[in-house]
């Protein structure tokens, strides 16, 4: 490995090391004060600790692409600031020999922060939702409000009405997810691995039209109830298991955004961060060591590195509202991104 290589790699990840501990530590600051206020009232001590530091991989997942940016940004602002970048090229030296090393330490970082969110992050985030939810709000352990059950080839959807009594709507398909029979009971209770119906409409297919009937009674067995699963949240979920149930949901007619969407930033979350080191490069790569150039590209990366995440947030509304395909607006943050530190490059290169 080459001294030079060696020098940028090991300052990059040793910048973006130390950012995120700040930023980690920032957040859990404002964090611990703000959940101190529930301090005897549900929280103790040990699960407010509990609670912060399960708090740190789900910033590792979300923030890292900012995390990258402001690092390497850093990181060049300080080459530029002590003419290294101007000794490099006198010396014959291209731009690759700065930006390569910068995206090899982003690529290390991309790679942890996926395996952090395929294999930390949903057991941590079960636990988070639970101590949000029961600790915090003082609400059941389970939702109690709409949920989607599953049980083998069994799609329960729930809406509480009180009393542990449920309207039901039960969606049976085949091996293939392609739906069966539909089942909407106005009045549903569960016991003894049982669902006890009333009033239930029952729909299937036949051919171009549909058969209806109704029951005014009706028993399904069912592994699941009420307060033996909870509804499956994408943030809980890894990649395959995501891929096949948005499968699954698809085939029978279901909405799917919510998990298509999680789908898709798991791979173009890691993904931004290469994205980043060239928008650092775009904004803070400067022959000279001029404070002012240097300043306007540390505030414009943090500003662009907050409107990324902002916009990542705001295309996940639009998606769960049906405004926009799950997978286009996962991936939207990143080709803005992309697309304008392209710009950026070939404007400075006279294009």
């Amino acid at each position: 490995m080459p001294a030079l290589f060696r020098w940028i790699f090991v300052g990059c990840l040793g910048r973006i090391g130390a950012t995120l501990a700040t930023l980690v530590a920032i957040f859990l600051i404002a964090e611990a004060f703000d959940k101190a206020r529930y301090l005897g009232h549900g929280l103790d001590g040990n699960m407010l600790l509990e609670y912060l530091i399960l708090k740190i991989p789900f910033m590792i997942s979300e923030f890292m692409p900012v995390v990258v940016l402001l690092a390497t940004s850093i990181m060049l602002i300080e080459l530029s600031r002590h003419q290294e970048l101007v000794a490099m090229r006198a010396a014959g030296l291209g731009v690759n020999k700065v930006v390569v090393p910068l995206m090899a330490a982003a690529a290390i970082v991309a790679l942890g922060t996926f395996v952090v969110s395929e294999w930390v992050t949903p057991a941590t985030n079960q636990r988070l939702d639970k101590i949000e939810r029961v600790n915090i709000h003082h609400l059941p352990d389970t939702a109690k409000g709409i949920q989607w059950l599953k049980d083998g080839q069994h799609f329960f959807r729930l809406q509480a009405l009180g009393n542990n009594v449920f309207q039901l709507t039960m969606l049976k398909t085949d091996a293939q997810g392609h739906w069966l029979e539909r089942l909407e009971a106005d009045r549903a209770t569960y016991a003894n691995g049982t669902w006890h119906m009333d009033h239930v409409h029952i729909s299937r297919p036949g051919g171009d039209n549909l058969n209806l009937s109704s029951e005014k009674h009706l028993q399904v067995a069912a592994s699941v109830g009420p307060d033996t699963a909870d509804p499956p949240e994408p943030r809980h979920m890894r990649f395959f298991e995501l891929m096949h149930y948005a499968q699954n949901l698809q085939r029978a007619g279901l909405a799917d955004a919510g998990f298509r969407f999680t789908l898709h930033r798991k791979i173009s979350v890691p993904l931004s961060c290469l994205i980043m080191v060239l928008l650092s490069v775009a904004l803070c790569m400067h022959l000279g060591g001029r404070l002012g150039t240097a300043s306007w590209g540390i505030v414009a990366a943090i500003g662009l590195g907050i409107g990324s995440y902002v916009m990542g947030t705001a295309t996940q509304l639009l998606t769960m509202a049906d405004y926009l395909p799950a997978g286009f607006s996962a991936w939207l943050p990143d080709m803005m991104t992309l697309g304008f530190a392209g710009f950026l490059l070939l404007h400075r290169e006279g294009y």
